[in-house]
């Protein structure tokens, strides 16, 4: 998804990060100019990305077994990891690693596709609770097991920038959408949706999940079921979320897909979650509302 296009008054940027495009927009100068945002971007690239040897995170994950220094970034992002983990019912759990590498994902996208993996054996993922521990500047995962926070950052990077941005501004990275104050007109944000539709969105967040894009081999796929270890094959094949933050958009729309319509009857239900639009493998695209946007 992306932030429609804007009147003069609008400030747009441009510029890939994550190995995906970044575009930043706000209504008159921006309150952190645009490219000082790209540059903490990238270095949060450089903390958290599974493809960096050198990153914090794979430190973290090389380390598996034993109490490990964290920042106090890092903590945080773990934090709501476990609090995702809980709210989705573990159906998004940031300790997928091992199970990503044996479907085939062992590199970054943009240097190609994966490689086709050979079958393997259905092997669930425990709780993440029960595989990470904190404590106050550090953090010890499970021996065997590492984390991979590309299911949870995006969004919640989000709406970190567009508090840097300013009281009326939007940003999309990678497609994950948070937009913040009344927009160009006063009436929203404009985002294009995945169906063709533009969705207007003041303080809000809007993200799509899916199983259609980043697929290699026969069924390999990024969204991994924490219940099998292995690519979802649920009957939700993209779901696009609108909530009250990015971040919850993000991890929503993952877990609707790999948990399915059960999955999205009960996450449909939150407060914090506006509209789901779905599409199944035996239907048309649906809709379905808690209230409008």
């Amino acid at each position: 998804m992306t932030v429609a296009h804007h009147p003069l008054s609008v400030q747009r940027y441009t510029c890939p990060v994550f190995t995906c495009e970044v575009t930043l927009a706000s209504h008159g100068p921006p309150a952190t100019p645009f490219t000082e945002v790209q540059r903490r971007l990238q270095a949060l690239d450089r903390r958290y990305s599974r493809f960096r040897p050198d990153s914090e995170l794979s430190q973290l994950n090389a380390a598996a077994g034993r109490w490990h220094p964290i920042s106090a970034d890092l903590h945080a992002m773990l934090r709501h990891a476990l609090a995702v983990a809980v709210a989705s019912a573990n159906l998004v759990n940031a300790a997928m690693l091992p199970r990503l590498l044996a479907a085939g994902y062992v590199r970054s996208w943009a240097t190609g596709t994966p490689p086709t993996a050979p079958p393997t054996t259905p092997t669930p993922v425990p709780p993440l609770a029960e595989l990470l521990e904190l404590r106050a500047h550090t953090a010890r995962l499970a021996p065997g097991y590492g984390v991979d926070v590309g299911a949870l950052a995006k969004g919640r990077w989000a709406d970190d920038v567009v508090t840097w941005l300013g009281p009326n501004a939007a940003a999309s990275i990678g497609g994950d959408v948070t937009c913040r104050g009344p927009g160009p007109n006063g009436d929203g944000w404009p985002v294009n949706l995945p169906n063709g539709n533009v969705l207007l969105v003041r303080d809000g967040g809007v993200a799509t999940s899916g199983t259609g894009k980043r697929r290699w081999g026969t069924d390999g796929h990024h969204l991994i079921d924490p219940r099998t270890g292995q690519p979802c094959a649920s009957d939700i094949t993209q779901s696009t979320v609108l909530a009250r933050t990015g971040a919850c958009a993000d991890w929503v729309a993952s877990a609707t897909v790999i948990g399915g319509s059960p999955a999205a009857a009960h996450l449909n239900a939150r407060a914090d979650v506006h509209r789901l639009w779905l599409i199944r493998t035996t239907n048309p695209p649906t809709g379905e509302r808690r209230h409008e946007p």
